[in-house]
């Protein structure tokens, strides 16, 4: 045999040992992929309990990404929260209930304004039967297509979110899994709970507290009141008072030859108790007197300060020619911002001018630069003490989430009981506003300070007073001013609400276009406060990066 022959062989069998070796791995690869096959459909199977082949066939298209995008589970559909409820999906349960009970109320107006179309036409009342046929109609036509809607929903979530159950029982075997029909027991007490009172008090019309008032008071009189009048008082009106308390006795001030006042009470002649509500704002009423007629001094020492305040900050701005504050608005924004802000802001100057909102304007410019300085003033020490102390953030973020919480209006309500009306109250509400960014800014500030750089402050010798100024308020400044640029703009979109207590301004023409209904006049002035925030607001950003 030649060495070619020789060669040829050896190759031959070298390829039908490679083709050997590739098929025996080919069989391995689909021997295991198959037994990791069998392994997913053996946890989908022990997962669902019941219709298997189903749940298998769905939640592999699931992983695999195939699940066509009109797939519906149809037990789901219509099974609705008592299929949720059978497999455990509680959110499921809550959302095909909510709906269901939405259409179920829709019904239950239907019934009602039924009853009182019949009532009209006995009456014979035209433009009720035709108002109450609307209603009937819409309501039915509503609860046909919340029906069907949720139906939809439901069908098509059921099974994506019973993927998600499925992927988080892999993970914790106690994620409910399976068919169990004790569930069912907890869904029906939902259900009794929430559905027939729902439903009665669509079907109802709901009593007014006074009315129900008034009941309470026929009964402590002896007289007799109907069950259902009782029921519907205690369940589908307002939350029935439970406790009723003796009306305070009332708080007068007589006023002494001296000047001074004393307080004096007398006893209270109602006879009637009067609820929660009633006596407490009648204790606070008089807690605001109190203070009004024995530390007047105060709250007038306070009122003098921020007068005094405005004034000299309104002396700069409204008492400048506006030719000289032009430019120097010009300049301060070509300084700290560039060219484009300074185009931009050369704009808003000649359409406050152009428009005559000048004077307004500068009076609301004023009004916002004695709160934000108010606010710097008072806020950056919080916010280092917040910053830097556990006990400090205990005691101030509780408050700060209070005032950031409650709604603008109520700040006015304070301020006019202590102070008055006018620009002094309007800047004390737009601070209590605008603080609590400052203090939240700038306690983050400080407490994103590396401790690595505070160490080598303290190795270096440092006290904590350079630690402060020198290293931690340096680092922290581009969250302080940040603090300021919200600062400013919270309190110009206070401007508005302040002026309904007689801060002026810009705000004061938005308020009276809108009681005089002049819309247009009220959206010009409403562009110029909005035009005013932003160059304010471009001016500090640019400055800000321009520190870092």
């Amino acid at each position: 045999m030649s060495s070619s022959d020789t060669t040829n062989t050896h190759n031959g069998t070298s390829a039908n040992a490679g083709s050997l070796a590739d098929v025996a791995a080919a069989q391995q690869h689909a021997q295991d992929s198959g037994k990791a096959d069998l392994e997913i459909k053996q946890a989908f199977e022990s997962f669902a309990e019941q219709s298997k082949d189903y749940y298998s066939k769905t939640f592999l298209k699931i992983q695999q990404a195939k699940l066509s995008l009109f797939h519906f589970n149809f037990a789901a559909m219509f099974g609705s929260f008592f299929w949720a409820a059978l497999r455990g999906n509680w959110l499921m349960f809550w959302i095909g209930f909510i709906f269901d009970m939405m259409a179920a109320a829709n019904l239950g107006l239907v019934y009602r304004y039924s009853v009182a179309k019949t009532a009209a036409v006995v009456d014979e009342k035209q433009y009720l039967i035709e108002r109450f046929t609307d209603w009937t109609g819409r309501h039915l036509i509503t609860a046909i297509a919340i029906f069907i809607v949720g139906r939809l929903v439901i069908g098509w979530m059921a099974d994506r979110f019973y993927y998600k159950q499925y992927s988080a029982w892999r993970i914790d075997s106690s994620v409910n899994s399976g068919i169990n029909k004790s569930r069912w027991i907890v869904a029906g007490l939902i259900v009794a709970l929430v559905a027939p009172l729902t439903l009665y008090r669509s079907t109802q019309e709901a009593p007014e507290q006074r009315y129900c008032i008034k009941q309470v008071r026929a009964l402590q009189d002896g007289k007799e009141v109907t069950l259902k009048d009782r029921f519907d008082c205690a369940t589908i009106s307002e939350v029935p008072t439970l406790l009723w308390l003796k009306r305070p006795d009332s708080l007068n001030f007589v006023r002494n030859d001296d000047g001074t006042r004393t307080a004096q009470w007398t006893p209270s002649t109602a006879k009637r108790p009067v609820n929660v509500n009633t006596w407490l704002s009648e204790k606070i009423d008089q807690s605001i007197d109190y203070a009004k007629a024995y530390y007047g001094h105060v709250f007038d020492g306070i009122t003098k300060f921020l007068r005094t305040l405005l004034n000299a900050i309104e002396a700069v701005f409204v008492g400048t020619p506006w030719p000289v504050t032009a430019a120097i608005f010009m300049l301060i924004s070509y300084h700290f911002a560039g060219t484009k802000v300074t185009v931009f802001t050369g704009a808003t100057l000649v359409y406050l001018g152009f428009f005559g909102f000048w004077q307004t304007a500068m009076s609301t410019v004023s009004i916002v630069i004695a709160s934000t300085i108010i606010c710097i003033v008072v806020g950056l020490p919080l916010g280092v003490w917040v910053g830097k102390s556990r006990r400090g953030s205990a005691i101030v973020t509780p408050i700060l989430d209070v005032m950031q919480t409650i709604p603008s209006f109520v700040y006015l309500l304070p301020a006019v009981a202590f102070f008055s009306i006018g620009k002094p109250p309007g800047i004390l509400a737009t601070v209590i506003f605008a603080m609590p960014p400052m203090v939240r800014l700038t306690a983050l500030g400080i407490k994103q300070v590396p401790e690595s750089t505070k160490e080598a402050a303290l190795a270096f010798g440092a006290s904590p007073r350079q630690l402060l100024t020198r290293v931690e308020l340096p680092l922290a400044t581009p969250s302080i001013m940040a603090g300021v640029n919200q600062v400013v703009m919270m309190s110009l979109s206070m401007a508005v609400i302040a002026a309904i207590i007689g801060a002026g301004g810009l705000g004061f023409i938005v308020v009276d276009a809108l009681g005089q209904s002049q819309v247009g006049r009220g959206m010009l002035a409403g562009i110029a406060i909005a035009l005013i925030a932003m160059v304010i607001d471009r001016i500090v950003q640019r400055a800000n990066r321009s520190e870092d």
